[in-house]
């Protein structure tokens, strides 16, 4: 019962910082899918796009 606990405790730190890598990668995508034509036309502007 110990040795649970403790692979569960072990594991919990990961789980929270996959947890948050998750969430802030689906909140870029999903400001990429609202304002990537505006981002896109401002590196249009300034000659950057070529750049990638």
């Amino acid at each position: 019962m110990m040795i649970t606990a403790e692979r569960r405790l072990k594991f919990l730190p990961l789980a929270a910082i996959g947890l948050a890598g998750v969430l802030i990668a689906c909140l870029i995508f999903i400001g990429w899918m609202r304002y990537g034509s505006a981002i896109f036309l401002s590196l249009v502007e300034t000659g950057l796009s070529y750049c990638f």
